[in-house]
C-alpha cells in the first residue's frame, strides 16, 4: 500500500472524542464530555425542513447559501449587535462552524504563516491550523485572570510571520468572556500589526449574568474590514446534527471562501437551510429555555465543585463549559479523567487536549438534565472523598 501523507499522519485527534470512545465500554455512565446541547431541535424547524424536502428542495443550492437564509441571518445579526452585513456578498453559509473556521484560515494564511490561538482553546483550532500548514503560536490564558484573553499577552505572542489572531468569546473550553475594554485593546493590537481576526462567536447567545457584556470585535472601529465572524446554528438552536454554520466578513475574503466551498463540500442542503430560516425567525423560546437550564446547571456545578475536596474552579461567564483544576489530586488530567470514568462512571475531558495550558484541568460540559448533572456531581464528590 502506498504511504499515507505526512499531513494525514500528523492530524490531531481531540481528547473529547477519545473519552467518548472509552466511555462506550463503561456501563451506566454520566457524561460531561461532549459539548452538545441537551435538547432536541424544536419540531417547528424540523417540520419546515421536511415540507421543503417533500416539495422538491433536494437539489444543489448556491455555494454561498440560499438568499433566504443569508438575508435572514444578516437581519438577525444586525438585530443582535448592530453590525450590518450585505447578504449578497458578506456572508457564506457553511457546513457547520468548523468548516467556516477552516475556510477562514485557508483564505488568510499561507504555508508557514503564524496564527495566534488561545491556550487553552478549542482543540480543532490546532488541528485545522496544522492542516492549513500554518504555525500555531499560543496566547496563554491564565486561571487567575478567569481565563480571559488579555491584549498584552496577544501582543507579546506576535512574531514577524503572524498573519491572524483567533478569538473565541465565550470560550470553549473555559466559558470565559473577553472584557469589553480588553477587547478594544486587542482590536488596537490587531490594527497596529495589520492582522486578520477570526472571531468564533458560536456561543455568544449563552451569557448568564447581567453584568457580563459579550461584544463582537467586528463592531469596534477599524475592525469590520479585517474580521471574519464565525457563527453556527449548532449550539444556539440545538441543531448540531444539521451542520449549518456561516462566516461574515469583507466581500473579497468571503468571495474566496465561496470558491473554496465549491471545492470542499459544494453547498449546504436546501431543505436544511429552510429549517434554519425558521429557527432565526421564531426560535426565541428554545433559546431562552436552554439558557435557563444551563445557567441553573452552571450554578449547581460551581457550588458542587466548591464543596469537593482536592479540586477547584472559576465560575464561567458563558458557553456551557467549566474547567476544573485537579492538580491537588496528584494526578495529571488524563489519568484523572480515565480513573473517574472507570471508578465512578463519570465522563469528563482532560484539558491537556485543549493546549499545553490545559494540563492539570478537566473540562466539564453542563448541558445534561438537572437530574443527570446532580447525579454525576454526587458520584464525582464521593469518588474524590475516597481518594
Amino acid at each position: 500500500m502506498p504511504a499515507i501523507s505526512r499531513r494525514a499522519q500528523e492530524a490531531l485527534y481531540p481528547s473529547v472524542r477519545e473519552m467518548f470512545e472509552l466511555a462506550a465500554g463503561v456501563p451506566d455512565t454520566i457524561s460531561f464530555a461532549v459539548g452538545e446541547p441537551g435538547f432536541d431541535t424544536p419540531k417547528p424547524m424540523i417540520d419546515v425542513a421536511y415540507q421543503a424536502a417533500i416539495h422538491g428542495d433536494t437539489h444543489y443550492t448556491p455555494n454561498r447559501g440560499t438568499a433566504a437564509l443569508r438575508e435572514a441571518w444578516c437581519r438577525y445579526r444586525a438585530k443582535q449587535d448592530g453590525t450590518d452585513y450585505d447578504p449578497a456578498g458578506e456572508i457564506i453559509v457553511t457546513t457547520g462552524g468548523m468548516e467556516a473556521v477552516y475556510l477562514a484560515m485557508i483564505a488568510t494564511l499561507d504555508a508557514g504563516d503564524d496564527i495566534l490561538i488561545p491556550d487553552p482553546g478549542y482543540a480543532n483550532y490546532f488541528g485545522q491550523a496544522q492542516m492549513a500548514q500554518a504555525n500555531v503560536v499560543p496566547v496563554p490564558l491564565y486561571e487567575q485572570n478567569g481565563f480571559r484573553m488579555r491584549a498584552a499577552d496577544v501582543e507579546a505572542a506576535i512574531t514577524p510571520r503572524t498573519r491572524a489572531l483567533l478569538l473565541n468569546s465565550p470560550s470553549n473550553p473555559t466559558g470565559a468572556v473577553i472584557d469589553p475594554d480588553e477587547l478594544a485593546a486587542i482590536a488596537d493590537v490587531a490594527c497596529r500589526h495589520d492582522l486578520w481576526v477570526i472571531s468564533d462567536e458560536v456561543y455568544r447567545a449563552f451569557v448568564y449574568d447581567d453584568h457580563v457584556r459579550c461584544l463582537s470585535i467586528a463592531a469596534m472601529p477599524g475592525m469590520k474590514e479585517r474580521t471574519i465572524i464565525i457563527d453556527s446554528f449548532s449550539k444556539t438552536f440545538a441543531m448540531t446534527g444539521w451542520r449549518i454554520g456561516c462566516a461574515f466578513g469583507p466581500k473579497p475574503v468571503i468571495d474566496q471562501m465561496t470558491v473554496m466551498q465549491e471545492n470542499v463540500v459544494s453547498c449546504v442542503p436546501g431543505a436544511l437551510q429552510c429549517g434554519a430560516v425558521a429557527a432565526l425567525e421564531g426560535a426565541a423560546d428554545i433559546l431562552s429555555t436552554m439558557k435557563a437550564a444551563y445557567r441553573a446547571n452552571r450554578d449547581m456545578v460551581a457550588q458542587a465543585v466548591a464543596d469537593m475536596p482536592l479540586v477547584s474552579c472559576n465560575v464561567p461567564d458563558g458557553a456551557f463549559y467549566i474547567l476544573i483544576n485537579v492538580t491537588a489530586t496528584g494526578m495529571n488530567d488524563h489519568d484523572f479523567a480515565v480513573r473517574l470514568l472507570n471508578e465512578a462512571h463519570v465522563v469528563v475531558t482532560p484539558a491537556s487536549g485543549f493546549g499545553s495550558r490545559g494540563r492539570g484541568y478537566v473540562r466539564l460540559s453542563y448541558v445534561g438534565s438537572a437530574e443527570d448533572t446532580a447525579e454525576g456531581l454526587r458520584r464525582m464528590k464521593a469518588w474524590l472523598e475516597r481518594l
